[in-house]
């Protein structure tokens, strides 16, 4: 600030000595053109008698120019040069106003004399004009001849000015400088600045508090953020990274920090591309990104500028890789229902068509009767089925979930159910093990065995055998089931959860196995926070084992005292 009050002070002291000195040249300079006027019509007038009477000889070695002109604009007469040589005068500006006034003026540079001339007029009493011209001095001329003093004058003016410009800069300054802007006095050296104190006291206390709330809301996004399960990327329009949340380190598996690289260093698809052409074209941009066998929607939106321009995008990355999944599997069930459906519904609607039309024989009516109650007994499972695994999905059975159940009692309920069925296949069904509580309702743990069961009657051997294990181990209760049937070979051992899935569809087909008995028992389990495995050699036999959380007297105890305060 010091300089500019400096350079202020001594450019103002310049230009105004420059005024001044233009100034004075410019008089000085009226002042030589009128006394150069003055002395021409001084000796204009001593010549115009010797003009009168033809005797203008005399004054030919004169400096001065003179000469004689009549009134057409003719030289008659001329001190410097041949008469008959030069043009007709009529039309210069000093002859015409001579001509019409009495006398005239003019200067312009003689194309004779080789300079700058000043020339005077005067119509003589025989009507003829005698002009007398003197050289003039230009300007630059005048300048010239005062240039020695006005060097002096400017150095001495620049000194002083150099001088009291920084003394009265640096007094200028040094109350401004010494003034506390984040606490400003109103009692300040200068009475004049009291007002912008004022408004610098205010000012600073509504910065205080805008900065105190970005702050909080700066801590409350930070916090959102890093704690959000997605990803959330800001960039600029070129897809450089300016901040990142913890979310989006997790899905792409970077370290250290990635702010001022680019996205397309964390992934290269197709997808991020397209997104940021969407943004440039100010559109937002939705799409699914596959990434190391997980599914992500990326959602960009553009950031805009004050003047309306896009400058940025907001990116943020969905993990949809389980609702994926679960669109996957609904289309698979979907189609798995309709082909399953289909395939009862053929063989009935087959069969009552020939039995309408009247083409089968009356000793074979009964067969195809029977036929038609086996495929609507199958087609009622399957149906019966896809509502049970709909309740599961939609939890219908919550309520039962905090039930206390005796796994062992269950087993030996199961069993005892499903013993009629056991006997006509000629297969032995047996349950065993300790008493042991878990939470889930009877008729959930109930429908998991007998299903269990029903599936290892279905795929034994006869004379086979089936056991119903149940116990604790390691803090977990177990439910275990085996057999001596044909057992399940490896390829398939990881699939027979998957509803519709059959190892065997011919044997499945006609034991009346809809394909989904095992599902609904894996989504009971995992609905009681178990989970289901599986173990088989084929030939030998298959064990598959259920898994859930035990509760002991410890538990029991206080989850009835807090059900009675409840």
């Amino acid at each position: 600030m010091t300089g500019k009050i400096y350079r202020g002070i001594l450019i103002s002291t310049v230009i105004t000595m420059l005024a001044c000195l233009i100034f004075t040249v410019g008089v000085q300079y009226q002042i030589y053109d009128e006394k150069s006027y003055k002395e021409l019509r001084s000796k204009a007038e001593i010549i115009s008698v010797a003009a009168e009477e033809n005797s203008l000889s005399e004054y030919s070695d004169i400096s001065d120019r003179i000469t004689l002109i009549d009134p057409s604009g003719k030289v008659l007469y001329d001190n410097k040069s041949n008469p008959d040589a030069m043009e007709n005068h009529s039309s210069r500006r000093e002859v015409k106003e001579a001509e019409a006034d009495g006398e005239g003026y003019d200067t312009r540079r003689s194309e004779t004399l080789g300079q700058k001339t000043c020339y005077y007029a005067k119509k003589l009493k025989n009507g003829n004009i005698l002009r007398v011209a003197g050289a003039s001095l230009t300007v630059w001329a005048v300048v010239l001849e005062l240039l020695p003093p006005i060097c002096a004058i400017a150095i001495m003016v620049f000194v002083l000015a150099n001088i009291l410009a920084s003394v009265i800069a640096k007094k200028i300054v040094k109350p401004i400088n010494e003034i506390d802007l984040d606490r400003p006095v109103t009692d300040s050296a200068y009475s004049e600045l009291s007002p912008l104190i004022s408004k610098i006291n205010a000012q600073n206390r509504k910065i205080d508090r805008q900065i105190a709330k970005l702050m909080r809301s700066r801590r409350e996004f930070e916090a959102i953020a890093e704690n959000m399960s997605e990803g959330l990327v800001l960039t600029d329009i070129n897809g450089n990274i300016l901040t990142h949340n913890k979310g989006t380190e997790k899905f792409f598996g970077t370290q250290g920090d990635i702010n001022g690289s680019n996205i397309l260093t964390l992934n290269r698809s197709e997808v991020f591309r397209k997104i940021f052409d969407d943004i440039k074209e100010r559109r937002s941009g939705d799409d699914v990104l596959p990434l190391d066998g997980k599914y992500f929607n990326i959602t960009a939106n553009p950031v805009y500028d004050e003047n309306g321009e896009p400058c940025g995008a907001v990116i943020l990355l969905v993990d949809i890789t389980e609702k994926e999944k679960r669109e996957k599997l609904r289309r698979e069930f979907t189609a798995n229902v309709s082909h399953e459906l289909k395939t009862p519904l053929t063989s009935i609607c087959g069969i009552s068509d020939m039995l309408m039309n009247g083409i089968v024989k009356s000793e074979d009516v009964k067969g195809f009767g029977g036929d038609i109650n086996r495929e609507a007994a199958r087609l009622l499972a399957l149906v019966n089925d896809i509502i049970r695994l709909s309740e599961l999905d939609e939890g219908a059975e919550d309520t039962e979930k905090a039930e206390t159940t005796d796994i062992l009692e269950v087993a030996n309920d199961a069993v005892k159910s499903i013993s009629g069925v056991a006997k006509k296949a000629g297969i032995t069904v047996t349950a065993e093990g300790e008493s042991t509580l878990v939470s889930g309702g009877k008729s959930l743990i109930f429908e998991m065995i007998y299903n269990l069961c029903d599936n290892a009657l279905k795929y034994n051997r006869e004379n086979g055998s089936v056991k119903v294990t149940v116990g604790s181990a390691g803090g977990s209760a177990f439910i275990r089931v085996s057999d001596t049937g044909i057992g399940i070979a490896p390829e398939h051992i990881d699939r027979i959860f998957e509803r519709f899935y059959r190892v065997d569809k011919s044997r499945s087909k006609q034991s009346g196995g809809t394909g989904l008995g095992l599902s609904i028992v894996k989504h009971i389990a995992l609905s009681l926070g178990g989970k289901i495995s599986a173990e088989s050699r084929p030939g030998e036999g298959t064990e598959i084992t259920i898994t859930l959380p035990e509760i002991t007297g410890y538990n029991v105890f206080f989850g009835n005292y807090f059900a009675f305060l409840s």
